[in-house]
This record gives structure tokens, C-alpha cells and sequence, in this order.
């Protein structure tokens, strides 16, 4: 038994005592979690892979890179694929395509299909990271959605410290994809203990299209996008090369690079936390949005700067990492009610999520040409320009918003 009120349509279970199903919340986390193992497995195993396959860092950002590329043209379709056959389901497929890849890529030798196992690994993930949130919004009420947010964007920086710790522990990075894979595996079958989605009549391509449309044309969806790549774009260019920037600026073996690097990316879990905490208390979205900009840009220029020593350069990327996690949350958070209607909510998180691929790839690939150019201190550049864009779109946001509430 079902109720459709303004935010879609629920379990009535759920709303009717306003509650929070936690164990399914953690469920949903704990798949996010799983499936950023396959995020953060690529980084601390670049230097094995620049030894095994003789390759340059240029060409070596490609396993980052070609990663999330299937969302920066996936996403909203994603979102069409949770919408029409079930975030639940959507989510379980996305895990297992993960866990496909990943043992297939372990098995590669050949470095061109290792990139492709890559490619399809992507696919699996965008398919997560578009069905998890949704889930999320569907199963939990209104007035818990923030702080929800807030945790669910933990999943990130979790996996990739995870898989940055992993990774020296088990010595060798088939073995890492290996045990990614398994997992993946397992936390699909836990799946099943969470209600399925009440079935609804499939929408038509005609319907599809307009939703798309209608998406695109209400504006907050796209800005929310944009700041999302801008916030990926900084976020990865610093944590992608950290440990092998932390091996040939501060003379580190893998062990320790990988250690500190895991610290760098679990802090962000600070700011997951606390942006969950500061919406749920009235804080403005796009306050968040320009201060985080501001803090993560001042830092990042510092980090790469020659002149910084190496110490500070340490202290800065915890700093890039701990405030950099105040946006996720706010964006996702953002992102259901950035459309008129309850059921175009995954099409507009896909839309947020594409723009976050998008930082993804060009992070990596920006930075890993640019320092083979012209050295550690030239990714300032685009660092800098990332976090400019993300104080513009904070401003737009806030307008935005002015706007709808006049109406």
C-alpha cells in the first residue's frame, strides 16, 4: 500500500510515522561505498601500472579519466533507466556491471584493455550514483532529505580512502580489483531487504523526452551540473595524482603516500557531514556553494605552487579535501526540488551527476597534460579557474532561486 503526496510516491509504511528507514539508508551508503572502491582503486595503483605497461603520466590519467566518461554523456540517461525500470533495480545492475569489469580487468595485460574493462566499469557506476540518491529521496521523508544527503556523501571519499589503504596492503593491484569486484558482488545480493519501487505504468519515448526538456529548461538542474564539474574538476585533479605527487615531491614510497592520501580523502567526509548539518539548520545552498569555491581554490593554487613547502602542501590538500566535501550534499540535496515535479527527480539528479563526470575526466587529463608540459606548479591554472566558475555559479544559483521564490 501506496500514498502519492507533492514529493512523489513513498511507502506508506514510512510516512506514516515520518520515519527513517536507517537499515535500508545504510544499505544504500554501503553500495555508494562499494562502488567508490572502483574510483580510488586507479590512483594509488598508477605507479605499479607506470612500471608494468612503461607508460607516461599523460597516458596513465586515462585510467582515471575514461572512468566516469560514460557519465558525461550517461547521466540523464541514467536517470531516464532509474525512472522507467527502478532505482532499486538500477542500483543492483550498476554494482554488478562494476564487479563484471573489474575481475575482467584484472585479468588484463594489455594496457588498451584495461582502459576498456574502465569504460565499462564507468557504466556501472554512473548507473549507482544516479539510482542511490534516488532511492534515498523516495524511501525517507521530506524533512530528513539534507540530512540523508549529507551521509549518503560520505560514499565517495570513503571508498577511495578505502581502495588508497587497500591497495599497499595487498601488494599488487589485480588483487585490489579482485577484491573490489567480490564486494560489489556481495553488496548487490544485500539489495533484496530493500522495498522495490511501486510499480508504475512506463512512460513512453514521448514522455521521456519531454521530461528531459523540461529538466533542461528549468535552469537550477544545469547549474547545479556546472558547479558540480567545477567542484569535481578541483577535487580530482588534487586527489587523482596525490600519491604520486606525494612520491616525487616529498620522496615518499607507495606505502606511506598511500596512507597520508587516504587521510586527505577521508576528511572530506568532515565536510559530507557537516553540509547535511548546516542545511538541515537553514544554511543557503548557495552560500555553501561560493565559500566552499573560495576555500577550495585559495588551497588548491597553494598546493601545487613550487614555493609551498611540503609540509603546507600536505595541510592544504587536507584543507582542499575537508571543505570540498561541503558541496556534494548541498548540490544533491539541491537537485530533486531544482524541478516542478516530484517525478522528474531522476532525471534531474542524472543531469547533476553528468556534470560531475565531466569534472572527473577533465580534472585528471587537464592536470596530467599540463604537468608533463610545464611542471607540478602549472595545475594552479586550472585549479584556479575551476573555483572562479564555482563562485559565479553559486551567485547564479542564489539568483535563480530570488527569482523562483517571486514567482
Amino acid at each position: 500500500m501506496t500514498e502519492i503526496n507533492q514529493q512523489g510516491i513513498v511507502p506508506s509504511v514510512c510516512r506514516a510515522e515520518d520515519s527513517t528507514p536507517w537499515t535500508a539508508v545504510v544499505c544504500v551508503i554501503l553500495a555508494g561505498i562499494v562502488a567508490a572502491l572502483h574510483v580510488g582503486k586507479a590512483p594509488i595503483a598508477l605507479a605499479q601500472m607506470q612500471s608494468e605497461f612503461a607508460r607516461s603520466l599523460e597516458s596513465l590519467s586515462w585510467m582515471m579519466s575514461v572512468f566516469p566518461l560514460v557519465g558525461v554523456v550517461g547521466g540523464i540517461v541514467a536517470g531516464v533507466f532509474v525512472q522507467r525500470w527502478g532505482d532499486r533495480r538500477m542500483l543492483g545492475l550498476g554494482l554488478l556491471i562494476l564487479a563484471g569489469a573489474s575481475a575482467a580487468g584484472a585479468m588484463m595485460h594489455d594496457y588498451i584493455w584495461l582502459i576498456g574493462s574502465r569504460v565499462v566499469e564507468g557504466l556501472g557506476f554512473v548507473l549507482v550514483v544516479v539510482a542511490a540518491p534516488a532511492l534515498l529521496h523516495r524511501l525517507t521523508p521530506p524533512r530528513r532529505h539534507n540530512l540523508v544527503f549529507g551521509f549518503w556523501s560520505v560514499f565517495m571519499a570513503s571508498g577511495m580512502a578505502l581502495s588508497m589503504l587497500l591497495g599497499p596492503w595487498l601488494g599488487d593491484w589485480r588483487r585490489l580489483w579482485l577484491v573490489d569486484a567480490g564486494l560489489a558482488v556481495l553488496m548487490a545480493l544485500l539489495l533484496v531487504t530493500i522495498p522495490a519501487a511501486p510499480h508504475r505504468r512506463a512512460s513512453t519515448a514521448g514522455e521521456v523526452l519531454q521530461g528531459i526538456r523540461d529538466t533542461l529548461h528549468a535552469g537550477q538542474p544545469m547549474i547545479l551540473a556546472l558547479a558540480f564539474g567545477a567542484y569535481a574538476l578541483q577535487f580530482f585533479a588534487v586527489l587523482s595524482f596525490l600519491p604520486i605527487f606525494l612520491m616525487q615531491r616529498l620522496s615518499l614510497g607507495q606505502g606511506p603516500a598511500g596512507t597520508i592520501s587516504a587521510a586527505v580523502v577521508a576528511v572530506n567526509i568532515i565536510g559530507n557531514v557537516s553540509a547535511g548539518t548546516l542545511l538541515s539548520r537553514g544554511v543557503r545552498p548557495s552560500l555553501l556553494m561560493v565559500l566552499t569555491s573560495v576555500t577550495t581554490g585559495a588551497a588548491g593554487v597553494g598546493l601545487f605552487l613550487s614555493a609551498t613547502p611540503a609540509w603546507l602542501a600536505v595541510l592544504l590538500a587536507f584543507v582542499v579535501s575537508a571543505a570540498g566535501g561541503l558541496l556534494p550534499p548541498t548540490l544533491l540535496a539541491c537537485a530533486p526540488r531544482a524541478v516542478s515535479q516530484p517525478s522528474l527527480a531522476p532525471l534531474s539528479l542524472g543531469l547533476v551527476m553528468q556534470g560531475n563526470y565531466l569534472g572527473q575526466v577533465l580534472g585528471p587529463l587537464v592536470v596530467g597534460t599540463i604537468v608533463v608540459a610545464a611542471g607540478w606548479a602549472a595545475a594552479a591554472i586550472p585549479v584556479a579557474i575551476a573555483a572562479a566558475l564555482g563562485i559565479a555559479l553559486g551567485v547564479l544559483f542564489e539568483l535563480q532561486q530570488a527569482r523562483r521564490a517571486h514567482r
